[in-house]
């Protein structure tokens, strides 16, 4: 199984040991992750999820399974789950909404606002 957050999608990285005299090894880090159950409300069932801690936090804030799974497009979650939601929206008859791109405003400073406006007026 690999170690995955189902939420975060938080993996295992690969860095390096450095000594005092700076040899270097590789070695691993690993997500924080726990076995837990949560329950979902619509669905009148437990799902085991291994979560890492920032997942869990994240869950919470959203109010549980279905309050996360429901806020999110289907396109930000993982495989699990967009399952999940898609139980969800077929028990609740609400159609899945397509995913919306995020509209983007270009990102300009005062300067470059004001040289652009000089040069509109002139």
């Amino acid at each position: 199984m690999p170690r995955v957050c189902k939420v975060t999608g938080k993996k295992t990285e690969v860095g390096m040991n450095v000594s005092h005299s700076h040899r270097r090894t590789k070695r691993t880090f690993l997500p924080n992750l726990q076995k837990l159950k949560f329950h979902s409300e619509i669905l009148g069932r437990d799902f085991s999820l291994r979560i890492s801690t920032a997942g869990l936090r994240t869950l919470t804030k959203h109010g549980g399974l279905d309050g996360y799974v429901m806020s999110k497009p289907v396109s930000r979650l993982t495989e699990e789950m967009a399952t999940i939601k898609k139980a969800i929206e077929k028990k609740a008859g609400k159609p899945a909404a397509p995913a919306k791109k995020p509209v983007h405003k270009a990102n300009r400073s005062a300067r470059l606002v004001k040289k652009v406006e000089a040069r509109q007026a002139a």
